[in-house]
């Protein structure tokens, strides 16, 4: 299978790797030469990729196109490329809706967008498709869980929460100076935090069904530290930080 790649930034680079060391079998990965040390980077640490000249190139080369450029330049970057009908594209753009996108990717057969994350490096990232063929959900396998959205309404609700990844990584450094601050080493403190926490949605994901009003129901024992810390966090309202920023970055989606 032969896979382009027009934008090498963090999340194509990312998916770059994640397929290279992956288990899948004859795959040509072909790299547009934006980003010039990173795409460098990449073709001297795999065999299977290669930096061409020019994004056309790279089009031309290819039965899968992934898009990874940025928003802002997105249309026009696609408007100046010629597609076969024979191709899949997928979109990593998060600005771009489906409809817009197919015309710009006229007359390729398979349009369609995914929500990957840099953990694809580890093979380890729920990966939402939308209107993925099964090429295109075969491949992205390899990185992660696929999920089939239907809705794109529903895509951009689910694209929402990948903007809370900051403020995630935050909590968890906070949590963790503040286990420093009561006398733990600092390395301790951070793996503990990122090990705790890293279970607990090890545990979630194992349930049947994904029932996170259960799971808080059951660790929190009556007269216990679980009850106590629930109860002054949602009296803070700190929870609600979290959806009011959700529904800002909703917005952006227009």
């Amino acid at each position: 299978m032969k896979i382009g790649f027009i934008g090498i930034g963090k999340i194509a680079a990312a998916i770059v790797q994640g397929l290279c060391t992956s288990p899948a079998q004859g795959l040509q990965l072909f790299i547009s030469p934006r980003n010039e040390e990173l795409s460098t980077s990449l073709t001297a640490r795999y065999p299977d990729v290669r930096r061409l000249g020019a994004n056309q190139d790279v089009v031309d080369a290819s039965d899968i196109v992934i898009i990874a450029v940025r928003p802002p330049v997105a249309k026009e970057v696609l408007a100046a490329l010629r597609f076969r009908e024979d191709q899949t594209v997928v979109s990593l753009v998060a600005l771009l809706p489906h409809e817009p996108l197919r015309s710009l990717t006229r007359p390729a057969a398979v349009v369609c967008r995914a929500i990957p994350l840099p953990t694809v490096v580890q093979h380890n990232c729920p990966i939402p498709l939308y209107h993925a063929d099964e090429r295109t959900e075969r491949l992205f396998g390899y990185l992660g869980e696929t999920q089939h959205v239907h809705d794109e309404k529903a895509l951009y609700a689910l694209w929402t929460l990948t903007g809370l990844i900051t403020p995630y990584y935050d909590l968890l450094g906070r949590l963790s100076e503040w286990t420093a601050a009561h006398g733990v080493a600092p390395e301790t403190a951070n793996a503990y935090v990122a090990n705790l926490f890293q279970s607990l949605s090890y545990l979630a994901q194992q349930s049947q069904p994904i029932d996170f009003a259960e799971l808080s129901h059951h660790a929190a024992t009556p007269g216990g530290i679980n009850e106590q810390a629930g109860r002054e966090i949602a009296a803070a309202a700190a929870h609600d930080a979290w959806t009011t920023a959700a529904d800002r970055l909703l917005t952006r989606f227009g």
